[in-house]
């Protein structure tokens, strides 16, 4: 017999399907439906809605690190296509209708309190992604790592704002070429990772 996840882990799928598809004007009661609990179900887990979308960003959040690491992983010994993983795993992801931006950044537009979780859980979200860009920068031979780091971070949020309206993959191949360009622009004279790679492959949904 296959067992069910647990109410908590149920909560958020369904709390990040519905915030991502419908956006957070979706009720509680929504919620509780579709991951099939009782409504105080979810305040014995989350003290409050706010707290329900705080979770929801901070899992998508953790994923795609998971899935950035793995990739970085494969990628061992090859300073250049490691620091343009993140471009090439939005690439994989598109063109896929169902992709409409980035939960992040979408939830973060959705309120206007620079206090709220939202927007909390996005300036973490690009914090890690700038010390990810500068490590992976100095790997590369880059003279300026932590400039570098911003003007790919700069690239990466902007494709996946993009999103929003263009879910083709044009924007992605786009930025892997102007990721590219920066990169090699940004490296020592002669630094032997001044080639450009392959692209890499495949990425999970929603970032």
């Amino acid at each position: 017999m296959v067992q069910r996840p647990p109410a908590r882990d149920r909560l958020l799928t369904a709390a990040r399907e519905l915030f991502y598809a419908e956006g957070y004007h979706v009720s509680i009661d929504a919620v509780t439906q579709r991951a099939n609990v009782a409504k105080p179900t979810v305040y014995a887990h989350f003290k409050s809605k706010d707290a329900l979308i705080d979770a929801v960003l901070t899992t998508a959040s953790d994923e795609w690190f998971i899935e950035l690491d793995a990739e970085l992983e494969r990628r061992n010994g090859d300073p250049l296509r490691r620091l343009l993983a993140p471009f090439d795993l939005l690439v994989a992801e598109l063109p896929d209708p169902a992709y409409h931006g980035c939960i992040l950044i979408n939830s973060a537009a959705s309120f206007l309190s620079a206090d709220h979780p939202a927007h909390q859980a996005l300036t973490a979200h690009d914090n890690r992604m700038l010390e990810a860009f500068e490590k992976l920068a100095a790997e590369a031979g880059a003279i300026r790592p932590p400039d570098l780091a911003r003007q790919l971070l700069l690239l990466y949020t902007g494709v996946k704002t993009r999103g929003l309206v263009d879910y083709t993959g044009a924007a992605a191949h786009d930025a892997c070429t102007a990721a590219t360009i920066l990169i090699t622009a940004a490296q020592e004279p002669g630094s032997p990772h001044r080639q450009p790679a392959a692209n890499g492959r495949r990425a999970k949904h929603t970032q």
